[in-house]
């Protein structure tokens, strides 16, 4: 028997695509201190085939205990159109994550975590849309620009593409603004991501391409959001950046500074060169 909270596992695995078992409990289960209800209702949608679990264990990064982690299924996926009257839940993709890339998506689910906290707990600043990286135009594509929605093909030669973590849409008092999100891990340099990632961001912005992504924004520009895991990254990263094209559309956060409660008002995004603010000026459109 399928329970209400089975449901809500399925719709928080199609939000945030990997989640681990922890994140599921904080999620789901948050009265379940020993997580023993969470690993019964999870082995119970994994022999269902109503979710999928990674069969390559990882150490999960907050307490280093070896752990599955979990992501769509199409059954699952089926379910949730069929419960909903909604063939969108049918694109939601079902593939596997790469096992070196774990890490790098469980840490874009728990800043994706961390806003949605931050928009529950007040009512004038709402997320209207968020896209993953994977989020799927046509499963039948095998070109990721025609396949997936936020992969943007720039130029063809020298070829030049747009490749975010995530992307959303955050609106106050009428006005959307469109973000998106580069999650930092430190493995790779500074001097790599500031060579690869800025002319793309930089080219979208001279064109207007992050209205393909979302036609509903009113601001014209957007904002990238650089979450690193620590404040020494996050500086490192503003200084290899600062010189590169578009340098003024990138903020810089350190993941410890991220708190639901503070997330939108706090002065804890910072340009590359100057004092932090927040990600939402009172009275104001919202800007970082």
């Amino acid at each position: 028997m399928i329970t209400e909270r089975d449901i809500a596992v399925l719709f928080a695995l199609v939000r945030y695509y990997v989640l681990s078992r922890q994140q599921i409990q904080r999620l789901v289960f948050p009265s379940d201190t020993q997580g023993r209800i969470t690993r019964r209702r999870l082995q119970a949608l994994v022999d269902a085939k109503l979710i999928n679990r990674q069969s390559i264990l990882v150490c999960h990064p907050l307490n280093g205990a070896p752990a599955p982690v979990y992501y769509p299924s199409r059954r699952g996926c089926e379910f949730l159109a069929e419960h909903t009257a909604d063939d969108r839940y049918l694109a939601t993709p079902t593939a596997a994550p790469y096992e070196q890339h774990i890490f790098h998506w469980l840490a874009v689910t728990e800043t994706h975590i961390t806003i949605d906290e931050a928009v529950a707990r007040q009512s004038e600043v709402s997320v209207d849309e968020w896209l993953n990286e994977w989020d799927t135009v046509n499963k039948d594509e095998t070109a990721p620009e025609k396949r997936y929605r936020i992969y943007t093909l720039l130029r063809e030669s020298p070829r030049l593409v747009c490749a975010p973590d995530s992307a959303f849409l955050l609106s106050l008092r009428g006005h959307r603004k469109v973000f998106y999100l580069e999650q930092d891990r430190a493995t790779s340099g500074v001097r790599q991501i500031a060579n690869g990632k800025t002319q793309g961001y930089a080219v979208m912005a001279e064109c207007g391409s992050h209205r393909k992504h979302f036609p509903n924004a009113t601001v014209d520009t957007f904002t990238v959001l650089m979450i690193a895991p620590s404040a020494r990254r996050r500086d490192a990263l503003r200084k290899g950046i600062e010189s590169k094209p578009g340098a003024a559309l990138w903020r810089f956060a350190s993941v410890d500074e991220l708190k639901p409660e503070t997330l939108f008002t706090a002065p804890v995004f910072y340009p590359c060169s100057g004092e932090p603010t927040a990600l939402v000026r009172a009275r104001e459109v919202p800007d970082a």
